[in-house]
């Protein structure tokens, strides 16, 4: 897959994220009561100052500017693995820096992360959450499933294409 394809996944995601929150931020009561969207997902915004799941909430200014940095440093190690790698790593990786960088975005420009969609099964609520939260575990997931699932040429992977190998002939032994 070619940079460009994978830089219009990184741009789609973040905006589709972005549009999404700002969306809930105009029309969701900030920690008011949950209205149901899907049979395991209602409607319910929060905004997380920490990273994911609330985890390391962190308050006042230093701290939060801290996060971000962190977590650009983080986003931009992502995005250069992301352009070094290439096929199918490489849209997954895109899905994981589409997230991250949308996140990055809300949190520089808050001080926090819009979140919105509530997972739930009946009373039980597991977690709320956004889109880019939702790209960044979509590309997670399809990089353990690469890593698990066996490629269909591994000679090819491994040595590059057929057109740059070098031909190596076996000799029979004597």
């Amino acid at each position: 897959m070619r940079v460009g394809t994978a830089a219009l996944i990184v741009a789609t995601g973040v905006a589709l994220d972005l549009a999404t929150k700002a969306w809930a931020r105009v029309s969701l009561e900030p920690y008011g009561p949950a209205s149901d969207f899907l049979p395991f997902v209602s409607l319910h915004l929060t905004f997380n100052k920490g990273v994911s799941f609330s985890l390391l909430a962190f308050e006042g200014d230093t701290s939060q500017a801290a996060l971000v940095v962190v977590t650009g440093l983080l986003t931009l190690a992502m995005t250069v693995w992301a352009y070094r790698s290439q096929g199918w790593h490489r849209i997954a990786l895109s899905l994981v820096v589409a997230g991250a960088l949308a996140n990055l975005i809300d949190r520089g420009a808050r001080g926090s992360v819009t979140d919105f969609l509530n997972l739930h099964f009946g009373d039980w609520h597991f977690f709320v959450f956004n889109l880019a939260d939702v790209w960044i575990s979509f590309g997670a997931a399809f990089l353990l499933a690469l890593q698990i699932i066996p490629p269909k040429n591994p000679a090819k992977i491994a040595s590059g294409s057929a057109s740059t190998r070098a031909k190596v002939t076996e000799v029979p032994p004597r």
